[in-house]
């Protein structure tokens, strides 16, 4: 009779701390997973955002000429450069959240991603003395997730015309 097998609330026991250790396990790994993806959110619109500024960067110095802004206008949410002594014209600005560019032919381009909101753009370039014009270029946008807004930064740069 030394041989007792295990009781029914031992067994009931055994089952509820099994559960209980599934239950923190799950909630952990459902926190990971959620931290992970706020992550990437945010990387990949920090991402985006660099690329857009890349862009318009790379278009300012190599522009024939800075139309907008320009030193009489202290601060404006276009951009507008000629691309060539033809007249070409590049506008990039922000509407309904998103980044733009725009070239004589009317047809706007999306250069930022969908998963971002642009609340403002703005350039504002340096009263300059004859040198080649300097566009500050400052945007503020938030990263949208799938639990809504994870943050909201702001990002500047500055790029110098390197044709006269």
């Amino acid at each position: 009779m030394g041989n007792r097998g295990q009781t029914l609330i031992e067994t009931i026991l055994y089952v509820l701390i099994l559960g209980l250790i599934i239950i923190v396990t799950t909630t952990i790994l459902i926190d990971l997973i959620s931290t992970q993806n706020k992550i990437t959110t945010i990387a990949n619109s920090n991402d985006t955002v660099r690329i857009s500024m890349k862009t318009m960067t790379q278009s300012i110095e190599d522009a024939y000429q800075v139309l907008t802004p320009n030193p009489t206008n202290t601060t404006t949410n276009k951009l507008v450069i000629q691309t060539d002594t033809g007249g070409n014209k590049v506008t990039y600005y922000s509407s309904g959240g998103t980044i733009y560019s725009q070239n004589n032919t009317n047809t706007p381009t999306q250069i930022s991603s969908s998963n971002i909101y642009t609340y403002n753009i703005s350039f504002k370039e340096e009263a300059n003395t004859g040198l080649s014009p300097t566009v500050f270029i400052t945007i503020t946008e938030s990263n949208v997730g799938t639990s809504g807004i994870i943050t909201k930064k702001t990002y500047e740069t500055t790029a110098t015309q390197r044709r006269q």
